[in-house]
């Protein structure tokens, strides 16, 4: 975890660029220190070799799946916050007991600013958590 005086950085991960670029540009503005990826791959070396207080990655990513990035840092005992981007809605049946299960929070695509960052200061214990 950073330190005191230090922003909280987050690893966002989403096969869209313009996603990863709204999610990068929103949470820069509120002071976070963002890092941005497309791949699965990618996501987890950002994430081993980094000091990250929130990840927020998509169910798609480029050579596998934001579901199979959780279940291999959850397997391994690492509890850090995540919040699953979900897009269809077909995705529901699947995305909700998995959420539930690897202990995610999940924010629905199609997403407003003030709906990323109210989910980022739940995840962070920094904003309301209704």
């Amino acid at each position: 975890m950073p330190g005191p005086q230090e922003s909280p950085r987050i690893l966002v991960g989403d096969d869209e660029f313009q996603i990863c670029r709204l999610v990068r540009d929103v949470l820069k503005s509120a002071g976070y220190a963002i890092d941005v990826t497309q791949t699965g791959r990618e996501f987890l070396d950002k994430y081993y070799g980094g000091d990250y207080s929130l990840l927020i990655l998509d169910t798609v990513l480029l050579h596998t799946t934001g579901l199979e990035v959780v279940m291999r840092l959850r397997d391994r005992g690492d509890g850090i916050p995540i919040i699953l981007m979900s897009g269809a809605s077909r995705e529901a049946d699947r995305v909700e007991p998995f959420a539930f299960t690897y202990r995610v929070d999940v924010l629905r695509k199609p997403f407003g600013v003030g709906d990323l960052r109210s989910a980022v200061g739940r995840a962070l214990g920094t904003g309301p958590t209704d």
